[in-house]
C-alpha cells in the first residue's frame, strides 16, 4: 500500500486565487498518474496524493495544461502549442447559434435548425475562454504557454520538480518567467500596493509583480480552467460574476466534474438571486453523481461518495467574485463566500432523494421570484443570507425568508401569479436538522393545531379560490403580516391576543359553514390553545411567531408526491 503525501498550498489572499492554486496543483500531480485530493483546513488547502515517486517530478506532463487563445490576429500561435484556440472563429460559432436560436427554445425549432446548431456547438469551456479574454489574463496565460511549449521536457520536469520543492518548504519558487498578475486570476492584484502615498503609479505600472511567483501563476492558471464557473450580468453582459467551488474533502477529479456541470447549468438572475441558485445547484450535482444515489441518468463521479456526509462536507461553499464594467475596463466590485446546503448527511439512497427534493423545491421557488420587484429582490437577499450562515443562526433566517415569503404569496396569488408555496413536510426536515431544539415547537400540538388554522384561512383558502372553486372560506390576508408584527412587540400577550382573536373567528367560521352544508375542518381546541399559550411564554413570541408565519404559510403535501419520492428509491 503506496503512502500518502500532501501539499500544504496556504491560503494567503483569502480569494479563488489559492483555490485555483490548489487545483492546478492537483491537476499537475494527477498527470503523473496520482490519486488526488484536496481537503480544506483553517489556513491552507491540502492536497494528497499516493507516494508513488509522483513527487520526483519524472512523470509529470509537460504540457501547459490549459488553451493556448488567439485573441486576434497579431496573436502567433506557437508550433506546438496545447490546444490553440481561435477566437474568432469560436465566437463567430456562439453568434450563429444566438441568430438561429433568436429567443426560441431547442426544442421549439424544426429539425435542420437543431442541426446547425449541433454542427456550431461551442467548445464546453467556451465561457471560460470569453472571460479569460474579457478581463485581459489571456496575455500572461498565453506568454508562459508559449515558454513552456519551448522549452525541453527534461528542463521542464525539472521546473515542476524544483517548484514543488520551493511549495513543500513554503518559500517562493525563484523560477524567472515572465508571468504578471492579474485581476481574473488573483482578484486582490487590481487592489493597490501597500504604500502609504504611491507615486507616479499608472495602469500600466509593474510594481505588484515584485510578488508575483510564476510557478504559482502557472497553478493558478491551470485551476481556473479547472474549477472557474463565470456567469455573464446586465443588459448587456457587460458584468462578470466568477463562482469558485471551495473544496473541503474531494477528489480533484470529482471536483472538476462538479463545476464543469454548474459551469454548463442555465442560471440566471441578479446578484442574490444567482448566488442562491448556484450554491443549491452544485448541492444538486453532488448529490446526484455521488455513490450513494447515482443511476443511469446521473452517473458517478471518479472516488465519490456521500455516504454519512452532506454535500458541504464535499464542497463547503463557493467564492464569489464580481468585475464590474467600468466601460472600457472591468474593475473587483465584490468579493463574498456562500455556504453550500449541509442540512442532513446522507445515509441512504432515500436520504440522498429527500435532499434532492428539497434543493428541488427551493430551487423552484426562487426562479421564480422577479429582481425587478423590490420586495422580492429583499426576499432573495433574506435567502442568500440563510445559506451564508450556519447552525441555529441559519435556521432562525430561514424562518424569516419563509414568514415573510408567505405574506408575499397571498398577494401574489391574488394578483395571477402562480408562485409556488413550499411544503410542510420539507420544511420540519430542515428545521430540525439544522437546530433540534425547535422540534418541540414544531410536534406541539398547540402550534400544530393553531398552524393548520392559520394555512387554511390563507394558504389554502386562496388555492381553492384559484381553482375556481365556490366553497373556500374566507381569505385572511391580513393574518401573516399581522402576525408577523404582533410577534416583535415586547413580551407574549400581544402575539397570543391576536392568535386568540383569530382563533375565535375560525371556530366560528366553521361552525357557520357546517350550518350551510359546506365542508369545514374540526375547531381548534381550548387544550390545543392552552397548550400554544404556554409554548409561547416559554419558547418566546419572536421565535414562535415566526415558525407560524412560516410553518403556516407552507401547503401539505399531496399522497401522490409522497408516493412519486418513494418509488424512485432504492436502498444502496
Amino acid at each position: 500500500m503506496s503512502e500518502r503525501r500532501k501539499f500544504s498550498m496556504l491560503r494567503t489572499t483569502g480569494t479563488h486565487a489559492d483555490i485555483f492554486a490548489a487545483v492546478g496543483l492537483a491537476r499537475l500531480l494527477s498527470s503523473a498518474g496520482a490519486v488526488v485530493r484536496i481537503a480544506e483546513s483553517q489556513a491552507s488547502f491540502e492536497v494528497c496524493f499516493d507516494n508513488n515517486e509522483t513527487h520526483a517530478g519524472s512523470q509529470f506532463s509537460t504540457s501547459p495544461g490549459y488553451p493556448f487563445l488567439k485573441a486576434n490576429d497579431k496573436v502567433a500561435v506557437p508550433h506546438g502549442a496545447f490546444d490553440p484556440v481561435d477566437y474568432k472563429a469560436e465566437k463567430a460559432k456562439a453568434d450563429r447559434i444566438k441568430s438561429l436560436h433568436q429567443g426560441k427554445k431547442l426544442k421549439m425549432l424544426d429539425e435542420a435548425t437543431r442541426q446547425a446548431i449541433e454542427q456550431d456547438k461551442p467548445r464546453p469551456d467556451w465561457r471560460l475562454l470569453q472571460v479569460l479574454n474579457t478581463l485581459q489574463g489571456d496575455e500572461t496565460s498565453n506568454r508562459i504557454h508559449a515558454l513552456i511549449t519551448r522549452t525541453d521536457a527534461a528542463e521542464v520536469r525539472q521546473i515542476i520538480a524544483e517548484g514543488l520543492k520551493a511549495i513543500s518548504e513554503n518559500r517562493p519558487s525563484n523560477l524567472k518567467w515572465a508571468a504578471t498578475s492579474v485581476q481574473l486570476f488573483n482578484p486582490i492584484a487590481a487592489k493597490g500596493y501597500s504604500r502609504l502615498k504611491p507615486d507616479s503609479t499608472d495602469r500600466n505600472d509593474k510594481t505588484k509583480d515584485q510578488w508575483t511567483d510564476p510557478f504559482l501563476e502557472w497553478l493558478r492558471y491551470q485551476g481556473y480552467f479547472g474549477v472557474a464557473c463565470p456567469f455573464f450580468q446586465g443588459s448587456k453582459s457587460e458584468h462578470v460574476r466568477l463562482f469558485c467551488p471551495v473544496p473541503h474533502d474531494i477528489s480533484v477529479n470529482a471536483l472538476i466534474a462538479a463545476a464543469a456541470e454548474l459551469r454548463a447549468a442555465g442560471l440566471y438572475g441578479g446578484a442574490a438571486k444567482l448566488d442562491s441558485l448556484a450554491a443549491l445547484k452544485l448541492a444538486e450535482i453532488l448529490v446526484l453523481h455521488s455513490r450513494e444515489y447515482h443511476d443511469q441518468d446521473s452517473q458517478e463521479f471518479e472516488d465519490f461518495g456521500l455516504r454519512g456526509r452532506t454535500p458541504a462536507d464535499a464542497i463547503s461553499g463557493i467564492t464569489i467574485t464580481h468585475y464590474q464594467s467600468l466601460g472600457n475596463a472591468k474593475a473587483v466590485s465584490a468579493m463574498s463566500t456562500i455556504a453550500l446546503p449541509g442540512w442532513f448527511r446522507l445515509d441512504t439512497a432515500e436520504r440522498a432523494a429527500r435532499f434532492l427534493t428539497i434543493l428541488s423545491e427551493h430551487q423552484t421557488v426562487l426562479r421564480t421570484l422577479r429582481d425587478d420587484y423590490s420586495d422580492e429582490v429583499g426576499l432573495l437577499v433574506a435567502y442568500r443570507r440563510f445559506l451564508q450562515t450556519r447552525g441555529e443562526s441559519a435556521a432562525a433566517l430561514l424562518i424569516d425568508f419563509l414568514s415573510r415569503y408567505g405574506a408575499m404569496l397571498l398577494g401574489a396569488w391574488q394578483e395571477g401569479r402562480r408562485l409556488r408555496a413550499f411544503r410542510t413536510d420539507n420544511l420540519k426536515e430542515v428545521l430540525m436538522a439544522v437546530a433540534p431544539q425547535l422540534s418541540e415547537v414544531l410536534v406541539n400540538p398547540g402550534f400544530v393545531s393553531v398552524a393548520a388554522a392559520v394555512r387554511r384561512a390563507t394558504v389554502n383558502a386562496q388555492a381553492l379560490k384559484a381553482m375556481k372553486r365556490t366553497d373556500y372560506r374566507d381569505i385572511r390576508y391580513d393574518l401573516l403580516p399581522e402576525l408577523r408584527r404582533k410577534s416583535s412587540l415586547p413580551g407574549s400577550n400581544p402575539l397570543i391576543e391576536a392568535v386568540s382573536d383569530f382563533i375565535s373567528k375560525y371556530n366560528v367560521e366553521n361552525a357557520r359553514r357546517r350550518e350551510m352544508g359546506k365542508p369545514a375542518p374540526r375547531n381548534v381546541t381550548t387544550e390545543e390553545f392552552a397548550a400554544f399559550v404556554a409554548l409561547v411564554e416559554a419558547a418566546g413570541a419572536p421565535t414562535v411567531g415566526a415558525m407560524l408565519c412560516a410553518y403556516g404559510s407552507c401547503r401539505e403535501p399531496r399522497d401522490e408526491e409522497i408516493a412519486q419520492e418513494t418509488d424512485v428509491v432504492e436502498e444502496s
